[in-house]
């Protein structure tokens, strides 16, 4: 990392940003990018480079310019977002990127620049300004054309190593027989990429020949003087979009993503301590707009599914009951934040109660080691997610319960919750669903939520209500976290 005097002459529309982002040309190695903070008139460089060799593995033979494109894209995303600090609190960022690319014209097109502003402002709460500029650049080395190697048909889908994903892919393994899956990942976490690869593979030992893992890799180099944002709330985006970039070069029109449709789609809690970082990472409506950034980009129809989406995650669990795997679930993580020390997990945030909550309602045994139950009292109030979570359900009760009436149950549900409405209202036909159907559907999916919590609230209550047990629950609303 270099750092150098702040120069005068400040870019484009640095008058109007916080952080300019002026990136070299994306590259497998010795990459770099200037980080210019002109609120506290730092300016220094940092190294940033991609792997995506492994997308020599894919069915066409040619890597489009502007598959190439869409790489170096969602890699500036990624980048500037961990490196633009962020007050969750306070005013929304302002951020200028700079960006060499080899199709200026098309991504400085107005049709995508809007759909791309809309989609970051939605997932990021971050204002951002793109400049485009031609890429003068050798080409990286997945870009030359390459044979086929990998199998017509797969279904390509992201891959984060969590319960999620292991409980989704094993349903849909034994839903379609006949079908092969390429899973995707992407990160810059070592361990979060060893987590993956060993679910994989006890996947692929249970189902052999079936599945294959394809990862992309965004590194920083000599970055540790300049703190990074820990969780970005771009990540989603990020990660859908490497993953589009995936598909497409795999033949195909979709990519999917496996997330239940409680943690999907997220509804707020009261305020507590849960992760604000990356709330919106695979709801509908980023779906849909990630859908649409990569179709006007690529000038094809191409959508981000979530067969999941009407399902509970203890519902997505229950392939694995049946078969009795109760060895797989311990192998994922969902904790919002990991420990350095063992157990990893926390145990008692609204991701890790959800996993709790999902393993025991679909009878699994949960052989996880967590802090509030295995490791030392935790520093943070542990029952306050808890509380807040049993109060959302307890609100979602007395709103389901005001009639048998769906119409009525709507009203209800949506006067508390408008994002439902919403969801409903932009996605229901890429859902392939009339309105009043996936309102239904939707109504279902809560009822079945509140349920389960019903009859396994007590049983992951041990270690939360005890002599912390006077916490109260906040009156305020919040976007939580509870994916994974």
């Amino acid at each position: 990392m270099n750092y150098r005097p702040l120069i005068q002459h400040k870019p484009n529309n640095s008058d109007y940003s916080d952080y300019t982002l002026h990136f070299e040309p994306i590259v497998n190695s010795n990459g770099s990018v200037r980080f210019i903070d002109h609120s506290r008139c730092n300016d220094l460089t940092v190294g940033i480079n991609v792997d995506d060799t492994e997308f020599q593995y894919r069915v066409k033979a040619e890597f489009p310019a502007i598959v190439a494109d869409l790489v170096d894209l969602a890699v500036a995303i990624h980048t500037s977002d961990r490196l633009a600090p962020q007050n969750l609190s306070g005013r929304q960022r302002r951020l200028h990127v700079i960006l060499p690319v080899r199709h200026p014209e098309l991504l400085s097109a107005e049709a995508f620049r809007t759909k791309l502003d809309d989609l970051l402002k939605w997932a990021t709460d971050s204002e951002w300004v793109f400049d485009f500029q031609r890429r003068i650049a050798t080409e990286r080395l997945v870009e030359h054309p390459s044979l086929p190697i990998a199998p017509q048909g797969c279904e390509v889908a992201l891959w984060s190593g969590g319960l999620d994903a292991l409980a989704g892919l094993y349903t849909r393994l034994q839903m379609y027989p006949e079908k092969r899956f390429l899973l995707f990942g992407t990160g810059s976490n070592d361990s979060v990429y060893a987590r993956q690869q060993r679910v994989a593979m006890e996947i692929e030992s249970i189902f052999p020949g079936r599945s294959n893992l394809l990862r992309v890799p965004i590194r920083f180099d000599d970055s540790g003087l300049q703190h990074k944002n820990k969780l970005s709330r771009a990540r989603g985006v990020v990660f859908t979009l490497l993953g589009a970039a995936c598909a497409h070069l795999m033949g195909q029109e979709v990519l999917y993503v496996y997330e239940n449709g409680i943690g999907a789609i997220n509804l707020p809690y009261r305020e507590s301590a849960v992760g604000l970082d990356h709330s919106r990472s695979v709801h509908p409506l980023t779906l849909l707009m990630v859908g649409d950034v990569v179709s006007e980009l690529l000038g094809e129809e191409f959508r981000v599914q979530n067969p999941f989406l009407f399902w509970t995650k203890a519902a997505m669990c229950k392939a694995l009951a049946k078969d009795r795997r109760n060895d797989l679930p311990s192998l994922t993580m969902s904790c919002d934040s990991p420990h350095r020390q063992r157990p990893v997990q926390c145990g008692y945030c609204s991701s890790c109660l959800l996993r709790r909550q999902a393993l025991a309602a679909a009878s699994i045994e949960d052989r996880t080691r967590y802090v509030v139950l295995h490791g030392e009292l935790p520093v943070k109030k542990p029952s306050l997610c808890f509380r807040n979570m049993l109060a959302q359900v307890d609100i979602l009760r007395c709103l389901l319960s005001i009639s048998d009436e769906p119409g009525l149950q709507w009203k209800t549900l949506t006067g508390k919750f408008p994002v439902l409405d919403d969801i409903v209202d932009r996605s229901a036909v890429a859902e392939n669903l009339v309105p009043a159907n996936m309102r239904s559907r939707l109504i279902q999916l809560y009822q079945n939520y509140v349920s389960e919590w019903d009859a396994v609230k007590w049983q992951i209550s041990d270690g939360l209500l005890n002599k912390h047990s006077n916490q109260q629950a906040s009156s305020r609303y919040v976007v939580s976290d509870q994916q994974g």
